[in-house]
C-alpha cells in the first residue's frame, strides 16, 4: 500500500486534476483508493460531486472529534474521499512547528483498507502542505510544461531533500515529476521536458498529461475524464500513469 502525495508549492499546475483523475484511473484498474483532500478550497471534493459543507470532514478529524473512518464518504465513481472543508484554514492557523506528521498519524489506521491513498495538497509553503509531504511514500510533482513551473519543481525538491528528509527521517520517499498541460505541437513543451530530464533524469516520468479543454468540462460536469471520454488523450495519459503506480507498488511491495 502506498500513500501518494501530489505536491508543488506553485498553484495552477494541474495538481487537483491529477489527483482526481489518477484516483479514477486506479479504480478502473481494480484498485481500492482513498482520496484525501487537504486543500481548504475543496476542489477535489467538489470535483467528485461531494458537498464540502457537509460534516464530518478532515476538519473534525484533525481536531480529534471524529475518527478518520467516520469522515470517509463514498462516491459514485468508486473512490472513497476524506473531504475538505473551508474550516481547514483554522487547522492551518493552529498548527505549530512539529505538527508536520499529524496527517501521517491520521492515515495510519486506514492503510490496511486501501491499495492507494492519494493526497491532494494545498499550494504554498504551509503546514498542511508539509503534512501532505511528510505522509507520503511517493511524492508526485505535477508541473506544467513551462519555465516557471520547473523552477517550482526545483524549489519543492530542495525543500523536501534538505529540510523534510533530514528533520523527519523521510529519505525512503520517492520523488517523481509528472508534466501536465503538455503541448506536443509546440517546440516549447518538449524543450522544457528535455531540459528537466537532463537535471532529474529518470525522476521525470515518461507519460505527459496533454493540455485539453476537456479537463475543464470534466470538472464542470463533476466526472473524471476517463468516464467522460475514455478514449481522449488525457484519459489515456492518466491510465498510463495509474499503470505505472500499480507496477511500482508491486515492485516495491
Amino acid at each position: 500500500m502506498k500513500v501518494v502525495s501530489f505536491s508543488i508549492f506553485k498553484g495552477g499546475t494541474g495538481k487537483t486534476t491529477s489527483t482526481v483523475n489518477t484516483a479514477a484511473a486506479l479504480v478502473q484498474q481494480g484498485q481500492k483508493v482513498l482520496l484525501v483532500d487537504l486543500d481548504q478550497q475543496a476542489s477535489a471534493t467538489r470535483y467528485l460531486d461531494l458537498d464540502p459543507e457537509q460534516a464530518p470532514s478532515l476538519y473534525e478529524v484533525f481536531y480529534g472529534t471524529v475518527s478518520p473512518q467516520s469522515a470517509i464518504r463514498k462516491t459514485k465513481f468508486g473512490i472513497d474521499v476524506l473531504p475538505s472543508h473551508v474550516l481547514l484554514a483554522a487547522i492551518e492557523e493552529a498548527m505549530e512547528p512539529g505538527d508536520e506528521q499529524k496527517l501521517a498519524a491520521i492515515l495510519t489506521p486506514l492503510k490496511q483498507e486501501y491499495d492507494f491513498i492519494l493526497v491532494d495538497t494545498p499550494p504554498g509553503k504551509a503546514m498542511l502542505a508539509f503534512n501532505g509531504l511528510a505522509a507520503a511514500d511517493i511524492i508526485i510533482i505535477p508541473a506544467s510544461a513551462e519555465r516557471m513551473a520547473v523552477d517550482g519543481v526545483a524549489d519543492l525538491i530542495t525543500h523536501v531533500q534538505k529540510i523534510m528528509w533530514s528533520k523527519f527521517s523521510l529519505s525512503h520517499q520517492e520523488l517523481r515529476i509528472l508534466f501536465t498541460m503538455y503541448r506536443a505541437t509546440t517546440s516549447h513543451s518538449p524543450a522544457i521536458v528535455d531540459n528537466a530530464r537532463k537535471i532529474w533524469r529518470d525522476n521525470v516520468l515518461s507519460m505527459k498529461i496533454p493540455q485539453a479543454t476537456l479537463f475543464s468540462k470534466s470538472y464542470d460536469e463533476k466526472t473524471p475524464i476517463n468516464l467522460l471520454d475514455p478514449k481522449s488523450p488525457g484519459a489515456i495519459a492518466y491510465d498510463l500513469f495509474a499503470k505505472w503506480l500499480i507496477e511500482y507498488n508491486d515492485e516495491t511491495a
